[in-house]
C-alpha cells in the first residue's frame, strides 16, 4: 500500500506541476495576447490619424489648385527679313484693301492718284492675318445660330 500510495502521490504531485505549468503558460499567453491586442488597437489609432492627415493634405492641396495652375502663353517670334527682300506696298494696295474690309467702293481717283501712306509688308501681313481671324470667329458664331435656329424650329 506504501507503493501505491507514494505512486498516487508521485502522479498528484506531476498533475499539479503539469497544470500550474500550464496555467503559467496560459498566463503567459493571455499577458501576449493582451500586449498584441493592445498594440493592435494603437495601430488602428494610428492609421486613423494618418488617414484624417491624408484627408486634411488633399483639401489643402485642393484649395491651392486654383492659385498654382501654370499659366502658358504662346510667344511670337518675329524673324526680320534681310533689307533686300523687305517692301513697302503701293499706297493702292491700302485703298483697295481698306474698300474691301469696310464694303464701300473704293474712290478710283484717289486710288490711281496713291492718296494714301505706303504700307510696310509686315504691317500688311499682321493685318490681313487679323482679319482673316476675325472671320473665322464670325463663322463660327453664324454655324453656332444655324444650330441654335435649327434646334428651334422643329
Amino acid at each position: 500500500m506504501n507503493q501505491i500510495a507514494l505512486l498516487l502521490f508521485a502522479v498528484m504531485l506531476t498533475a499539479s506541476h503539469l497544470t500550474a505549468y500550464h496555467m503559467g503558460r496560459n498566463t503567459d499567453a493571455t499577458a501576449k495576447l493582451d500586449q498584441a491586442l493592445a498594440y493592435a488597437g494603437e495601430i488602428v489609432e494610428r492609421q486613423g490619424k494618418v488617414d484624417a492627415l491624408a484627408a486634411d493634405l488633399e483639401t489643402e492641396r485642393a484649395k491651392r489648385i486654383p492659385k498654382n495652375r501654370i499659366i502658358t502663353r504662346e510667344v511670337v517670334r518675329y524673324e526680320t527679313l534681310p533689307a533686300d527682300r523687305r517692301c513697302e506696298l503701293d499706297p493702292a494696295w491700302r485703298l483697295l484693301h481698306d474698300a474691301a474690309a469696310t464694303g464701300e467702293p473704293a474712290d478710283p481717283a484717289r486710288v490711281a492718284a496713291g492718296g494714301a501712306e505706303p504700307v510696310a509688308d509686315a504691317a500688311a501681313l499682321e493685318t490681313v492675318a487679323g482679319n482673316y481671324e476675325a472671320c473665322r470667329e464670325y463663322i463660327d458664331q453664324l454655324r453656332g445660330w444655324q444650330r441654335w435656329w435649327g434646334e428651334v424650329s422643329r
